[in-house]
């Protein structure tokens, strides 16, 4: 039995739902019809794809898998519609741009506000994905321009252009005892529970850096993969954190207050631009907003 695009698309929408049902309305067929599509592209592959845990589907690590070239050719289709539904349109612009979260849940939203100010006919995609998703995002020309943090090397098919870096803050419960202090020293975490990002990330490498120097130890019972989440748990009173700026801004909690640290811990990002591309008017006066946002709200 040969696939067919109708298995793939079932599978795919199936997979972003999880569900059968919900996949059988976006599909506009009948449930049954979902799950025979589904049995059949299994019976293909000589693959069980799913296994139901109660009222729930579960995708097994080969269903995981095939997703991701699945989700990739289908997003290649999905770009070839907006290009020619611009075409047919005459737009004056397209501006598609990914970001970690870090910018992307709130600098970054700014940024837009000020050019669609002077750009309001621009359509305006925005998708918040780890660096690593940026940067596939843009090396595949899916992408205008993105955001990323640190990178330690060169990536194919991306052009970069690091931004001066920023300096970290100290995220502290607005009751605690260094929250009287205007800056925090790194000696100042002497014994506080620091709320840690996941090994892999550069902010936690320096501020480990930044300890170790100091000769300095804390309790480290938690740990996360956001800033963000890190900064929420800061507000429930179960330690300190140290982040980015621009995600401690973003927050604006009643419940936290942020302080310079001292000595100052660098945040580096950049941003990406796909290569061998020719740079629009629109991205050129979008990178022009997003210089002058950086050098008013970051400066050095």
């Amino acid at each position: 039995m040969q696939i067919n695009p109708r298995q793939l698309e079932a599978f795919r929408k199936v997979m972003v739902t999880g569900s059968m049902t919900m996949a059988a309305e976006l599909l506009e067929v009948s449930q049954p019809a979902v799950s025979r599509l589904i049995k059949d592209l299994e019976k293909a592959l000589s693959i069980r794809l799913f296994r139901r845990e109660g009222n729930r589907l579960i995708p097994g690590a080969e269903a995981q898998r095939l997703f991701r070239e699945v989700d990739r050719f289908y997003q290649g289709l999905e770009q070839v519609e907006r290009v020619a539904q611009d075409l047919k349109s005459v737009r004056i612009g397209t501006l598609r741009i990914a970001s970690i979260s870090a910018l992307g849940l709130g600098f970054l939203s700014e940024g837009i506000r000020r050019f669609t100010a002077a750009h309001p006919q621009v359509a305006i995609s925005l998708e918040v994905r780890p660096s690593l998703g940026v940067l596939e995002l843009t090396a595949m020309n899916h992408v205008d321009i993105g955001y990323v943090g640190f990178m330690g090397a060169e990536y194919p098919g991306v052009d970069v252009f690091p931004h001066p870096s920023v300096a970290a803050v100290c995220v502290l419960p607005r009751g605690h005892a260094l929250a009287r202090k205007k800056t925090v020293k790194i000696t100042d975490l002497q014994g506080e529970n620091l709320i840690s990002l996941h090994d892999n990330s550069p902010l936690r490498m320096r501020v480990e850096m930044a300890l170790s120097s100091a000769g300095v130890s804390c309790t480290r019972s938690i740990e996360t993969t956001f800033a963000h989440s890190a900064c929420s748990m800061v507000a429930s009173g179960l330690g300190v954190t140290v982040a980015d700026p621009f995600t401690a801004a973003y927050l604006r909690d009643p419940a936290i207050i942020c302080r310079p640290l001292v000595p100052t811990v660098p945040y580096t990002f950049s941003m990406v631009l796909p290569s061998h591309q020719q740079r629009s008017k629109v991205l050129s006066d979008f990178i022009a907003v997003m210089k002058g946002l950086f050098a008013e709200k970051m400066p050095q």
